[in-house]
């Protein structure tokens, strides 16, 4: 281990430059990226691939933390929030003793400024949120905003809590925010930016942070690489203390490597098998039905990942949020594999064999050989489509595989220009209402041939509609349960996809040289990369071992 981290020391002193290296901190935390950052950006409204990783990660704040895997809001700069009793106002308390890196006091001026300034530029408006109702921030004292909105829409909130905070004093003398990059960076956060360079990249403990005794590290260092496996070999030499890089076997490949190394790979998605319901037969829900019976997801996740991934729950609703979220009918409603049942369920719905075995359509004419669209190369994905074309040939149905470039395989799913195709969820958050909305409100829909946002089934239901709109309308939790119980009942009736296997985060860690990672057992994020509002809590919690 001396010797690893020797030889990492050398390698930061090589690629840090500036007069901060003449002291060396007495703790570093040290995160290894799959990837190469691009130019000096230090601004929190730019998109998250043109910011640096470190700007809404330990920089800037939000005023709230919500986990997107259970919903638990952590207070920030908001330490409490209140909607109105019509639920067109949000009330938020904002934290008192905070100061900005530069020594400046924080107050609630600067949050009714930041979302004022999003409304001055759109462009940086980017979750949309004087789009969906906000008519007005104010700060009525200097420890309270309001939100004010036309219309009810609960939902926002998410949006609003996760916006990052700049201070007025500085930004109200940038002339075109959209292009400043930002390079001296003022924030509240619990780090301040150190040194730049394109291998690595560092920021310093900030020593006036609200939190008392936090952070327990004195830096936090990335380290850029140009691969998932050169990435876990850095992790694997002792060379880095944490990782978020996807591998197919996080047990074989890395925990099993050493004692102290450890993986938390928490569901906060899934992967469908989507329907294109625009189009015959699928238009037909007792034809998408019968489809999902004849697939196996248990062995397509098995032959897809290994065994890390499991099957998803046909409602779509993550593990996490079952608890809370799935209706008391859910198991009755759920479509189990069964070829045999499945069989017997497309010839009962007018889809019957002839002598050679084939299955017809209605008309009595044989059914094409449907496509299966994925993306080029994506070998889950390929082969998930192999395990559910063997499955569909045993009940009569052919396919084929339809590999395609991302450009193709995206605006395929998106104007309708599919059979069946796989693919992650366009959607999700804190609650399952957020995957339902994205994935079948008739907003995101679109004509064929039209370009839709996310809900690539091309689906929508008056139920769903409906209950999407009784969730917005309040904030009481019993009231937006029902609604999600419509809305998951509905979609495991009328199957416009089927979901497959889990989607996880890929957080690998070593325990050698620090403790507190969130883990199953204290899942303080959502396990969500290095360079996510999550991550802060991580650089917040991670102790050197004494």
């Amino acid at each position: 281990m001396k010797r690893s981290m020797l030889s990492l020391t050398a390698l930061l002193t090589a690629a840090l430059t500036g007069a901060a290296l003449a002291q060396q901190p007495a703790s570093t935390f040290t995160v290894v990226r799959p990837t190469q950052w691009g130019a000096y950006n230090l601004n929190p409204f730019a998109p998250g691939d043109q910011h640096l990783l470190p700007t809404n990660s330990v920089i800037y704040e939000s005023l709230f933390y919500v986990s997107t895997l259970n919903g638990k809001v952590t207070p920030v700069l908001g330490t409490k929030y209140a909607w109105s009793k019509d639920n067109k106002t949000l009330t938020v308390t904002t934290r008192g003793g905070v100061t900005w890196h530069d020594g400046k006091p924080f107050s609630a001026n600067d949050v009714a400024f930041t979302f004022n300034y999003l409304k001055q530029f759109p462009a940086l408006d980017t979750s949309g949120l004087w789009k969906n109702g906000l008519t007005s921030v104010k700060a009525t004292n200097a420890n309270t905003v309001t939100f004010n909105f036309n219309k009810a829409n609960t939902p926002i909130f998410q949006y609003v809590a996760g916006q990052m905070i700049v201070p007025q004093h500085i930004w109200a003398n940038v002339k075109d925010p959209v292009t400043d990059t930002n390079q001296k960076a003022v924030g509240t956060g619990p780090f301040t930016f150190d040194s730049y360079s394109q291998q690595a990249l560092r920021v310093l403990k900030n020593p006036n942070y609200w939190m008392k005794g936090q952070p327990y590290v004195d830096a936090v260092v990335w380290l850029a690489t140009n691969s998932n496996d050169a990435a876990l070999l850095k992790l694997l030499k002792g060379e880095a203390d944490y990782g978020y890089v996807g591998v197919s076997d996080p047990k074989g490949m890395y925990a099993s490597k050493g004692p102290n190394n450890q993986y938390w790979w928490p569901v906060t998605g899934d992967n469908y098998l989507y329907f294109n319901t625009t189009k015959a037969p699928f238009n037909d829900a007792a034809f998408r039905r019968a489809v999902s019976q004849a697939i196996n997801t248990a062995d397509v996740a098995q032959k897809a990942y290994a065994g890390v991934a499991k099957p998803s729950h046909p409602s779509g609703i993550i593990p996490a949020q079952q608890a809370q979220w799935l209706p008391a009918n859910a198991s009755s409603l759920a479509v189990k594999f069964n070829a045999a049942a499945a069989d017997a369920a497309l010839t009962k719905a007018g889809y019957r064999k002839n002598a050679q075995g084939a299955r017809l359509g209605k008309d009595g004419k044989a059914l094409p050989a449907f496509k299966i669209l994925v993306g080029a190369g994506w070998t889950d994905f390929i082969t998930m489509a192999q395990v559910i074309s063997e499955n569909l040939k045993k009940v009569g149905i052919n396919t084929q595989i339809d590999q395609q470039a991302w450009s193709s395989y995206s605006g395929g799913l998106q104007t309708a220009n599919y059979d069946m195709g796989i693919s992650w969820g366009w959607g999700g958050g804190p609650t399952p209402y957020y995957l339902y909305y994205q994935s079948f409100s008739p907003e995101f829909s679109a004509a064929v041939g039209k370009t839709a946002p996310s809900n690539l089934a091309h689906y929508s239901s008056p139920a769903i509609t409906q209950a999407l709109a009784q969730y917005r309308a309040t904030s009481d939790a019993a009231a937006q349960k029902k609604a999600i119980g419509t809305i998951a009942t509905t979609v495991m009736r009328d199957m416009p996809w089927l979901p497959l296997t889990d989607r996880s985060e890929f957080s690998l860690y070593s325990t050698a040289r620090f403790t507190g990672f969130p883990n199953a057992q204290n899942p303080y994020n959502a396990g969500t990369a290095d360079d996510t509002p999550g991550a802060r809590l991580m650089y917040l919690n991670v102790k050197p071992k004494k």
